[in-house]
């Protein structure tokens, strides 16, 4: 008899086997968060076993996991799966590690390392809101080994379909509330944004939908739709003139700035970005940035510091003559008459 164990669930003990199971047995997960969303496009939601495991050994990490599984002679760590009727197991956790394992043993026949995976086995009783608790648990408390996109996808099932209140998903995901409410609300705007453009690949521009619910002012221009903001964003993102979530930090002032935000909707984030900094060298330059704040400071020097050069504190005077130095001896490289 297989050794059994258990794992407290939303209050409950629920137990679970220990085994080895036959790679052949196991079926993958069409719900699986990282290609729920690609499958839904490419098979209209009904996609074979053959395509799941196509659709998940194109991407890069998958085929390095194998190899990693190779090297090492097979799954070392234990997939989740839900025994089935007809004695078939439904992967729920694990499905990049049993696609690997089904490649590899289709590439090496006769090689036993791959005919058996190492397996938690639950019941069919355990519901489908457990196993989103269980997933959770793993993927986004623990391990946090999904991207970001499909930890809020996770987080959105679990407060939207099952009503985990966010005071639940903070306490129980090890999360800051705050954090919950991003991810919540990056997930929304970013399945608004994928309906209008049906584009798995879209899914990584994530990122960007994060930084934007973190800024107030933008994220208020994108909930009440200020200005057609909303629409325009989703053409920056969809056009890649906004490909990085740095960009995003810098938008609202290249906004405030009528010409370059002209710039941003004809050639993107750079062209206008460089505008920008046409008009303020402070922001392309870490050099002026910093001689704008010390400018900045040296007006505003408060009393208090006069009064100490005033009395001859030496190493402020000191300080003061090193700078005094800097800038004459940047003026004289550059052949500037200050």
């Amino acid at each position: 008899m297989a050794p059994l164990d258990y794992v407290i669930l939303q209050g409950k003990q629920v137990s679970y086997e220990i085994s080895r199971i036959p790679t052949d047995s196991i079926i993958l997960d069409p719900k699986n968060p990282r290609v729920e969303y690609e499958l839904e496009q490419d098979f209209s939601g009904i996609a074979s076993q053959e395509s799941i495991v196509e659709v998940l050994w194109s991407k890069d990490a998958v085929k390095s996991l194998g190899q990693a599984i190779y090297a090492n002679g097979g799954v070392r760590e234990h997939i989740i799966v839900q025994r089935q009727q007809d004695g078939a197991f439904l992967v729920r956790e694990g499905n990049c590690r049993t696609v690997c394992s089904k490649k590899l043993k289709e590439a090496y026949p006769g090689d036993n390392r791959f005919d058996a995976i190492p397996a938690h086995i639950f019941d069919q009783q355990l519901s489908e809101e457990d196993i989103a608790v269980l997933i959770a648990d793993v993927h986004v408390a623990k391990k946090i080994s999904w991207d970001a996109y499909t930890q809020a996808k996770q987080i959105h099932e679990l407060h939207r379909l099952y009503g985990k209140t966010q005071d639940w998903l903070a306490n129980n995901l090890r999360m800051s509330k705050s954090k919950i409410v991003e991810y919540l609300a990056a997930y929304d705007a970013t399945s608004e944004f994928l309906k209008q453009h049906k584009n798995p690949q879209y899914i990584k521009r994530f990122s960007l939908f994060h930084e934007l619910v973190r800024k107030k002012v933008l994220k208020e221009k994108y909930d009440l739709d200020i200005d057609n903001f909303k629409s325009r964003w989703f053409s920056w993102v969809a056009e890649g003139k906004l490909h990085d979530p740095r960009q995003v930090r810098s938008l609202e002032a290249i906004l405030n700035d009528p010409e370059a935000e002209k710039v941003l909707d004809e050639q993107g984030f750079d062209a206008a970005e460089r505008v920008l900094v046409q008009k303020d060298p402070a922001l392309g330059s870490e050099l002026f940035s910093a001689i704008k704040r010390a400018t900045d400071a040296l007006k505003a020097t408060p009393i208090s510091d006069v009064q100490a050069l005033q009395k001859g504190d030496p190493q402020k005077i000191i300080m003061l003559r090193n700078l005094s130095r800097a800038l004459e001896d940047l003026a004289t490289i550059a052949e500037v008459k200050l």
